[in-house]
């Protein structure tokens, strides 16, 4: 016989249930029982399921995900809960498929998952919860979230970008994270960490950077007219040449400078243009028309600076 929601009492697994997710969310447990009981009544409504089925999430996955948030830990893979658990490799799975159905964990790849925040149940971990999202991915590895993803994560960009690109010296065997293309540029491990800030457990490419990324490969983040568009949107870029500088990404940097000066973009007020031998293309790919030289940057426009414009006074 099936009980109603309005029937059913305050389950008493309900504290571990609320402990979990107040620690992982607010890092601290002073919420009283009507707040903890209207927060269970709201994770099983999200997802349609009795409040009776969350509670059947086992006791032990809970104090296994509680002691992960604790920790800091917000993404693991399913082969540490099985050592950590001592479980078999089926009872890991029917574990870990119950604390996915209760909204408590996101699988980002197989066998890899992260612990959802209370406010994010329902919703895919690589759209709200990057940093978990690309934990879980590269397992412990360094990496960069950047390219055009650095670049919306900063709000830099129009048009939302829904592929997850990233740098790392290490190859997920992943084609997509939670549904978003995953593409993954190698890098050294000597500069793969230069120019980022924590992102959660991962660590994500500051303005500077993100800008860099994708002056650095024009083709792989749409061409400098999504290089402009950042460009324009960011104002301001400071210590933009000395990080340029410690990368060594001089045709970078120029190709910045060269669409700075072009639209008088504030961006490049401070930027100074370096002695060049070799002219750099400004838009690999590009179809050519009416293109021009940037003497001052060493920069070959394929088209009209007024392409560009258009782009910049979005």
């Amino acid at each position: 016989m099936t009980r109603s929601r309005s029937a059913v009492c305050i389950p008493a697994a309900l504290p571990e249930i609320c402990s979990l997710e107040l620690a992982f969310v607010h890092g601290k447990r002073v919420l009283d029982s009507l707040a903890k009981y209207s927060i269970m009544l709201k994770l099983a409504e999200i997802h349609e399921i009795s409040e009776l089925e969350v509670v059947m999430v086992t006791q032990r996955g809970l104090q296994l995900l509680d002691r992960l948030a604790g920790e800091g830990r917000t993404a693991f893979t399913s082969s540490e809960v099985r050592d950590d658990l001592h479980l078999s490799p089926s009872a890991t799975s029917n574990l870990l498929s119950r604390l996915v159905a209760a909204g408590l964990l996101n699988r980002v790849a197989a066998g890899r998952y992260v612990i959802r925040p209370l406010g994010a149940l329902g919703t895919a971990a690589s759209w709200d919860d990057l940093g978990s999202a690309a934990a879980a991915a590269f397992a412990g590895h360094p990496h960069r979230i950047g390219f055009l993803t650095a670049l919306d994560h900063h709000g830099l960009l129009v048009r939302p970008v829904r592929a997850v690109q990233a740098a790392s010296p290490y190859h997920p065997r992943l084609k997509s994270l939670s549904g978003r293309p995953l593409r993954v540029i190698r890098e050294a491990a000597g500069t793969v960490l230069a120019g980022t800030e924590p992102l959660g457990p991962s660590r994500i490419a500051t303005v500077e950077r993100a800008l860099l990324d994708a002056a650095s490969r024009p083709r792989l983040c749409g061409g400098a007219a999504r290089l402009a568009e950042a460009l324009a949107a960011a104002r301001t870029a400071p210590g933009l040449a000395d990080l340029a500088g410690r990368l060594d990404a001089a045709p970078a940097y120029r190709r910045i400078g060269s669409i700075s000066a072009a639209l008088s973009l504030p961006v490049g007020e401070d930027l100074d243009p370096l002695p060049w031998r070799t002219l750099v293309e400004l838009d690999p790919g590009a179809d050519r028309h009416g293109g021009w030289i940037d003497k001052t940057w060493g920069i070959a426009w394929p088209f009209p600076q007024s392409e560009l414009q258009e782009v910049a006074e979005q």
